[in-house]
């Protein structure tokens, strides 16, 4: 069945939210409880997501951001100088936020088969780098939703001391291995991370979340998501008021935190979002399937995910054109599918091409999968409610585009 651009047709996005009564009930619950922060609702989806990546301990906060930045502040000496080495493509929250807590910043290549960090080039930018540095964190990115090799990824950061931190905002509910346990449970990593932006599988508005294993790291990421004021153990000088009694309405504060907490609203739509998780993998597999069947061994692609949900979170469907034999730009691209209706999206700007990164370190042998790929990839739309007849309109126009069939 063949596709026409029609003004009337709503433009298809990369991605929209998946919702339904069960989430406007939640809300009104929440509404009408008067309890609106600081409530049951963000402790039960915490203790939901700690059952479903098979963390010990999971600490909500305000949105994925918000998480990074609680996780690089707490791990971060209190002297010394700090590295953090990521992927070059990447979303620029980590990097900046680091940038923000004082650590330096060096970027990774990426490995052209699954977009996600290149081993090799993670060990040459270590061992050129760590030596200049106290304090090494590298964060790989489990990209588009598909995991790293973490086990690779440890090795190399045992090797030098380094502390590992999981950027795993694409990847719920992905897993290690196909018959392997879910990313967030790993015991050798400091946390991972996710975020629960609209556009992802479980969407919560905004919100994040940090999976660890360590119970005293977790109990200081909930005091630093609340000002880091706490109630048990006090100095008793200052607990205690003159006439020998507890001052009840007394906290203490040794160090600054912030207000990083999750509302009950946003929790609430997360649980409802997360026992529909299953459903909404079941969909995006099937139609993830679809694409890669009708795609599959394309020679103007230089990108194709092959994972069918085995292992990934699916959260996007990212693929690569060979611009050059296309005779294309990415505007070209772009000004194609919008003709269709359809506005698919860029997953990222490499941090290479970003002026507040221009002095990050970077690997004595450039970046030749980012170069690669980067220069075609876009993310096709993917997501739990997109309907049979919207994802044969993506493939008409991207076998359009693929046979020469564009109309500049």
């Amino acid at each position: 069945m063949t596709y026409h651009a029609s003004a009337e047709r709503p433009v298809l996005p990369y991605a929209r939210p998946y919702w339904g009564q069960e989430e406007v009930v939640a809300l009104a619950e929440v509404v009408r409880s008067g309890m609106w922060t600081g409530g049951d609702r963000v402790r039960a989806f915490e203790e939901s997501l700690a059952a479903t990546v098979g963390a010990r301990e999971v600490v909500c906060v305000a949105n994925g951001t918000a998480a990074l930045h609680a996780v690089l502040h707490l791990a971060r000496p209190t002297s010394g100088r700090s590295l953090l080495v990521t992927p070059a493509l990447n979303f620029l929250a980590g990097p900046a936020v680091a940038r923000q807590l004082g650590y330096d910043v060096a970027f990774t290549d990426i490995d052209r088969r699954t977009l996600n960090l290149d081993i090799g080039s993670l060990a040459a930018v270590v061992d050129a780098l760590t030596g200049d540095y106290d304090h090494v964190v590298i964060m790989p990115v489990h990209f588009a939703g598909l995991p790293v090799d973490i086990d690779a990824v440890m090795e190399v950061a045992s090797a030098h001391d380094a502390t590992v931190v999981e950027d795993a905002c694409h990847a719920l509910p992905a897993r290690y291995s196909a018959a392997g346990p879910v990313v967030g449970g790993h015991p050798g990593t400091l946390a991972a991370v996710f975020s629960f932006h609209p556009t992802k599988p479980v969407a919560a508005g905004e919100g994040g979340a940090i999976a660890c294993c360590d119970p005293a790291f977790a109990e200081r990421l909930r005091h630093f998501r609340n000002h880091n004021m706490r109630r048990q153990g006090m100095d008793p000088a200052l607990a205690i008021d003159s006439d020998g009694l507890p001052k009840q309405w007394f906290y203490q504060v040794d160090e600054p935190g912030q207000n990083l907490r999750m509302s009950e609203f946003h929790a609430a739509v997360g649980l409802v979002q997360l026992a529909r998780l299953p459903e909404s993998l079941a969909r995006r597999a099937e139609l993830a399937n679809r694409y890669r069947t009708a795609l599959q061994g394309h020679p103007l692609l230089r990108y194709l995910p092959t994972d069918d949900g085995e292992t990934s979170g699916l959260h996007l469907f990212p693929v690569s054109f060979d611009l050059t034999r296309l005779g294309l730009t990415k505007r070209g691209v772009f000004d194609h599918y919008l003709r269709y209706r359809i506005a698919p999206q860029v997953h990222y700007t490499p941090l290479t091409e970003q002026p507040a990164f221009a002095d990050a370190g970077r690997p004595a042998a450039g970046f030749p999968g980012l170069d690669l790929v980067s220069p075609g990839l876009l993310s096709l739309p993917l997501f739990h409610g997109m309907t049979d007849e919207q994802h044969a309109c993506v493939l008409d126009a991207t076998w359009k585009l693929l046979e020469g069939q564009v109309a500049l």
